[in-house]
């Protein structure tokens, strides 16, 4: 008994563990040292909210299911400070590639006119072309820099933690996510984070993708 006991034990701490740090490691495509790390709000197990709404006077009630979910994710950028301009390199686009071709999404959060959500981007990645079903992208020009407020970029900064789920910025999605994406990590498994200032070059941009297990997941994923 007590030896079954430690393996349950060992087995449930090991799910737990794993449970804990499942997220989305970020990491170039290219050669740059860039980073982001994707995740749901609270867990792995955070699901999309369904927009749907109950008719309570029907005989029997009943539900009305418009078929779009919001799915709120956040992005945190654990890249090193450039020692020369530590406020960069930033995070400037956070893209989804997602099966199907689904359209008809909506950024609900943030709403202050620093970030705009825009459908089939195309994207070259690893040599390989690839479509991003709806991307969240910073209104910046193409250094990187904020319109007409060139010393007051926007994007996601640098320097901030690492595999710790909620930290960074917050995004909320509603739209027509397909529904064998059940949870919300599953719909970030085909994130696609874009960099501006990246190896000390104030015009240089990178992409990056999720790493498991310290590979770089399939170009393109579906």
């Amino acid at each position: 008994m007590n030896r079954h006991y430690r393996i349950v034990l060992v087995t449930a701490l090991i799910l737990a563990s794993l449970t804990a740090i499942s997220a989305h490691t970020v990491r170039s495509v290219s050669s740059s040292a860039v980073r982001a790390f994707v995740s749901s709000p609270t867990s792995a197990t955070d699901l999309p909210v369904a927009i749907q709404w109950a008719n309570p006077s029907s005989a029997p009630p009943t539900t009305y299911d418009t078929g779009l979910r919001v799915a709120c994710f956040f992005v945190a950028n654990p890249s090193q400070p450039d020692p020369g301009r530590p406020d960069w390199p930033r995070i400037t686009s956070v893209g989804f590639e997602l099966p199907g071709a689904p359209s008809g999404f909506a950024l609900v959060d943030p709403v202050d006119g620093n970030w705009q959500l825009h459908e089939n981007v195309h994207a070259r990645l690893s040599e390989q072309d690839i479509t991003l079903d709806f991307t969240i992208m910073a209104g910046v020009n193409p250094t990187g820099r904020t319109a007409r407020e060139p010393e007051n970029p926007i994007g996601i900064p640098p320097g901030q933690p690492d595999m710790t789920r909620g930290a960074g910025t917050r995004f909320c999605v509603s739209g027509p996510f397909p529904a064998q994406l059940t949870r919300i990590e599953d719909i970030l498994n085909g994130v696609v984070v874009g960099f501006h200032g990246v190896d000390a070059n104030h015009q240089g941009v990178d992409a990056g993708v999720w790493f498991t297990q310290g590979a770089l997941r399939p170009i393109p994923l579906y």
